[in-house]
């Protein structure tokens, strides 16, 4: 039997990642198989640590790699959270050792503050893995009315802000979600946006500015890969994915930019790209140009044509 150095690898994905970690407060620490221990990942958020187990297998060393992040790390504490269950259970992190974080705590990025919970949403409200983008926006969005399309905890809409927008509007479907991005962007000194976070099917939204004749000069499309109602009717991004951009195209001002992002692992790379200049030339009697967004992070670094870590697709569509 292999016995596997779980500190050395832990204290080895650190090394890797030190210069990161000195200039972000969230980042990736370990990614899976990538840094030596299958269905394994770990995040950490400002001073906590966050592990997913992604096979069953994987709890089994919980007890070894809990003691190498303490060893590697000054953490307040250590969550946990089994993502190989059905996707119906409870997707909240559970506490494993040290003290509990706040139900909501703040972590910084770039100059902006971001609050984090362990209680309530999906990867404790704040996807590190988009971090190339939050930089994108904020060096594109000054100037521009921007409409972020399920928008989730606000994270974008804070970036958009953040980069000098003009206007930014907020749509979920969600309402406590809202309340979350209305104090992200308070706590950030946008009160004025906070305002427009509106609580609205995507397509209801999009549908009713098109009759309103309101335009966005930046559009952020980022839904979930399934949801339970859209429209009236299920949705699932694979299958689904080109209505937006349909819905996008006739709320665009001239020479805008829509952001297209999916992070659905099942939808191929070349084929979410497809979709995409497909959709545009059906719809879209004017020009366009599709241009490939950023890759993952360095801390998500991931082995070739391997889906399931390579998982984030994002495009800039800029129409004319």
């Amino acid at each position: 039997m292999t016995i596997i150095d779980i500190s050395g690898l832990i204290q080895k994905a650190y090394k890797k990642r030190e210069r990161l970690a000195a200039d972000h407060k969230a980042y990736r620490l370990f990614n899976s198989d990538c840094d030596g221990i299958k269905g394994v990942t770990i995040d950490i958020y400002g001073g906590y640590a966050a592990v997913s187990w992604y096979l069953e297998s994987a709890p089994a060393i919980k007890e070894k790699i809990v003691g190498a992040l303490a060893e590697t790390l000054e953490l307040s504490g250590v969550y946990e959270l089994y993502r190989f269950k059905s996707p119906g259970c409870p997707q909240n992190f559970s506490l494993v050792s040290g003290a509990p974080a706040a139900e909501f705590f703040a972590i910084e990025e770039d100059g902006s503050k971001y609050l984090c919970s362990f209680a309530h949403g999906q990867n404790a409200g704040f996807f590190i893995d988009n971090r190339a983008n939050r930089v994108i926006i904020s060096e594109t969005a000054g100037g521009k009315n921007v409409l972020n399309m399920f928008s989730y905890t606000g994270v974008l809409s804070v970036a958009a802000a953040a980069g000098g927008a003009v206007s930014v509007t907020s749509v979920d479907i969600s309402a406590a979600y809202n309340k979350w991005a209305k104090r992200n962007l308070e706590i950030n000194g946008y009160k004025a946006f906070s305002e427009t976070v509106l609580t609205f099917d995507a397509f209801d939204y999009m549908n009713f500015s098109a009759k309103k004749g309101r335009e966005f000069d930046l559009i952020i499309i980022d839904p979930p890969p399934f949801a339970a109602r859209l429209d009236g009717r299920p949705f699932g991004a694979r299958k689904d994915y080109h209505r937006l951009i349909e819905a996008a195209l006739k709320i665009t001002s001239k020479e805008a930019t829509i952001l297209a992002l999916c992070n659905m692992a099942g939808y191929p790379r070349g084929e979410f790209a497809a979709m995409l200049e497909t959709t545009l030339k059906k719809s879209r009697s004017g020009r366009f140009k599709i241009a490939e967004g950023p890759k993952m992070p360095p801390d998500f670094k991931s082995p070739p044509r391997n889906e399931k870590l390579d998982y984030l697709k994002n495009y800039y569509i800029s129409v004319y």
